[in-house]
């Protein structure tokens, strides 16, 4: 499934405004309730640019129903973490990420943008809530306002980075 962002083809996500960006959130939450009834695995992703694979130039997300290995194995570890140590282990590593604030990218009051130590890719970030969360559907109103809000400041943050519209690969995991 392919969903555009914005009417007007040409607006990328740090150009929208932040009820556009909220709309894009609200929308998405609403694909994976209703494709979660029928497939256990839905993932939102972007690949924005030629240089990642993008072959249509207008702002749009997709959706993939099929839970790839990666996500498999980073599903099962995070498991086997909560059992041993009764804490999600994404929800400590941000807490730890929040006070060392060594890799701290920008955040708000619920989330918070890292460089993870496991970087593979340059300019890698990771967005972390600051509470456990397991599907975008169960964010509130105010976590998806500043969910977008903090998009939004990454992503202007990388376009100006190098002066141009960045291209990148968004996902969203659960």
């Amino acid at each position: 499934k392919v969903m555009g962002f914005h009417p007007w083809s040409d607006l990328t996500l740090p150009l929208m405004s932040l009820a556009e960006i909220r709309a894009v959130i609200d929308a998405w939450a609403e694909l994976a309730v209703e494709l979660g009834a029928s497939y256990p695995w839905v993932q939102s992703f972007e690949n924005k640019g030629a240089m990642m694979g993008c072959s249509n130039p207008h702002p749009h997300c997709q959706v993939s129903l099929f839970l790839p290995n990666e996500a498999r194995l980073e599903d099962r570890t995070q498991w086997q973490h909560l059992s041993q140590h009764g804490v999600p282990m994404l929800l400590e590593y941000a807490e730890q990420e929040a006070r060392r604030k060594e890799r701290l990218v920008v955040e708000n009051t619920d989330w918070l943008v890292v460089v993870p130590y496991w970087a593979t890719w340059p300019f890698q970030t990771l967005l972390l809530p600051r509470r456990h969360v397991c599907r975008l559907q169960d964010l509130h109103e105010g976590e998806r306002d500043s969910l977008a809000s903090i998009m939004q400041r990454l992503l202007i943050k990388y376009d100006n980075l190098f002066e141009v519209s960045f291209p990148y690969s968004m996902g969203w995991h659960g």
